[in-house]
This record gives C-alpha cells, structure tokens and sequence, in this order.
C-alpha cells in the first residue's frame, strides 16, 4: 500500500499525462485536494513540491499553481531498459514475476542481465540513454555502479538502500510493530529472535535487523542473549537445531528474520510434537506460501506489485528529477494467520 503523499503525486501525475490536467491550467486547490484524498495539507504540500522540483508544476503567489511540463511520450530520453537480477531468465519470471519489466508497458526494449555477467557486459550497460535496474544487487555490485554512476548513466536499485542511488526499498519498521503487536498478545513467554549472520554477501541483513532491534526499543520489549540465534546461512536444516532449547518452553513466541529458516523452523518443531498456534508462535520476515493459514505463524510480505508501480512512476519522471534523488520507501504488508 502507498503512503498518501504518493498516491496524490501518482494521481496528478497521471492525470497531467493523460491531458486532464493540461499544460498552463492550474491543478485544484489544496483544499480541494485534501478533501479528494482525505489527507491532511502537509501531505498535499509535500507531493505538490515534489512535482514541482520535478519541472512538473510552477507556483505563483496569490495565482495558484500551474502546469507547466505534460511529460508524455516522446519527451523520454531512456530508449532502453536493462534488468540486473541474480537470477537466470527462467527463474526471474518465476521468482519475482511482478517485477519482470514488460516492454509493452514502459514504451522500450528491454534486456535481462544476470548478474554474474554485468562486469563484462559494460559496455551494455554504459549507454547514456539507457536506464539500468539492479534487482537485489550486492555489494560486490558497487565499483561497477560506481563507474557508471560517474558517467551519469541512469540508475536504480530495487530492494537495496545504497547511499548515493536512486531506490526503491522495502521499510519493514511498521509492519515490526504490528507483528510484535500480535507476538505480544499470544503470550506471556519471552520473545526469541532467528536471524542470519550479517555479511558482505547479505546486504540486507544488518539494516533488517537494527530496524527490528530498534523496534523493540520502542515497544520497551528486551530479549535476553541467550534467545538471540545468529545463524549461518549454510545448510539452514541444520543450523535450526541450535532453538532446539527454547522450543521446550511452552507458548514461546519466535521472530525469524530470513526466509531460509521458517519452513526448516515450523518442520523441526513439527517433528518434535509442538504445535503452532498452541505451543508457539512466529513472525517470519518473508511470505512463504507453504507456511499460508498455519495457526500461529504470522508473514511480513514485500510488496513487490508496489515495487512495479513504482519502477514506473520512476520511468514517467527520470527526465524531470534534475539531479534529485528518487527514493521510494515501500511498506512491508503484515499476513495474519487465521487464528489472529
């Protein structure tokens, strides 16, 4: 789901491309607005100023304010997409099929890249009117993104929070808080964490895990060292076998920071007798379908459709930002079980 700021740009956006808002007529009042998207003023201020540093929008006092670029096609300077996922063609489609960049819709042609092949597809990828779309990128990623970012070729990370990049990333914080807020009301048991060890090949993980860490500051929820378990990524069906201890304890609710251990989870304590919903609970950071409509286990979904839709407001604007920055943060969806 969109935050309101975005949905009012998005809307306007729209509308001045479709030509309901033309060039030189003036967009509706704020009042108007606030009233069309029940938002407060400061919403529509934001999303206002943001088109107009755009080159969208221009504002005169005591006129209103007025429309000054149309954006449609034929104004774009990208006449190509590369997509760079660490993913083979096949599997892409499969894994992120809402993210596969359909050229029908963004007016361009578009190639896919795996990324164990960027380096030696430079010279692909350093064309000026192309944009390059990192899906997932690690950081072995950045020296290449660094030359091309130095050569002003247009660039933008999907699900990664490089600073200095145009991105779009998942925000986890709130859907922490209402998981949490769940955990809480299953039991009086302590709270246990599973979380993969941070490293250079995992990005993601440090900034997933303070996010969580600093959640529970603010809900005042400690968890004691001996139920934080930072394991490997490596064989994740063995690595599970290090909670065996906490399982013992009845009502125990369990927060998993990574995918790759809530099936190997809820499959060893399965095997031990335990039930979910009964005798424990988790949050799994990751929708995982096997794990759908289980009593007692709860999903943060990543919204990658929104992640689309924003990939292509990014396309209708990347010849407006000048020089801004594009960053979109996307919140995490919390999937209730049943029970709940």
């Amino acid at each position: 789901m969109l935050n309101k700021k975005t949905v009012v740009l998005n809307t306007l956006l729209r509308e001045i491309h479709s030509g309901e808002l033309s060039v030189g007529g003036y967009i509706p009042s704020r009042r108007q607005l606030m009233r069309r998207f029940q938002c407060s003023r400061t919403v529509v201020e934001r999303a206002v100023a943001e088109l107009t540093a755009m080159g969208f929008l221009a504002g005169y006092q005591g006129k209103g304010t007025v429309i000054c670029a149309s954006g449609k096609p034929g104004k774009a300077v990208i006449r190509k997409m590369n997509v760079v996922a660490a993913y083979d063609a096949k599997s892409f489609r499969q894994s992120l099929a809402c993210l596969l960049v359909n050229s029908s819709e963004f007016c361009v042609p578009v190639e896919f890249i795996p990324i164990e092949n960027a380096e030696a597809e430079v010279n692909t990828l350093c064309q000026s009117d192309t944009l390059n779309v990192y899906i997932n990128p690690g950081y072995n990623l950045l020296p290449l993104m660094n030359y091309l970012k130095d050569r002003n070729i247009p660039q933008l990370l999907i699900n990664r929070e490089f600073d200095g990049f145009d991105r779009i990333y998942t925000e986890p914080a709130a859907s922490f808080r209402q998981g949490l807020h769940f955990l809480q009301s299953c039991s009086d048991a302590p709270l246990s964490v599973i979380s993969g060890e941070p490293g250079i090949k995992y990005p993601y993980q440090s900034l997933r895990m303070l996010n969580f860490y600093r959640v529970c500051c603010e809900a005042g929820i400690t968890i004691a060292p001996e139920n934080n378990f930072i394991l490997p990524f490596a064989d994740p069906e063995k690595n599970i076998a290090a909670v065996e201890k906490i399982l013992r304890n009845r009502g125990v609710k369990i927060v998993v920071l990574n995918s790759e251990f809530s099936l190997p989870l809820v499959k060893f304590a399965s095997a031990r007798g335990l039930e979910s919903g009964k005798d424990y609970h988790v949050l799994a950071f990751e929708y995982i379908l096997a794990l759908a409509n289980i009593p007692g286990i709860a999903m943060i979904r990543q919204q990658y459709d929104v992640f689309y839709e924003e990939l292509k407001r990014y396309m209708d604007i990347i010849t407006y930002k000048r020089n801004r920055s594009f960053v979109s943060e996307v919140p995490a969806k919390l999937i209730l079980p049943p029970d709940a």
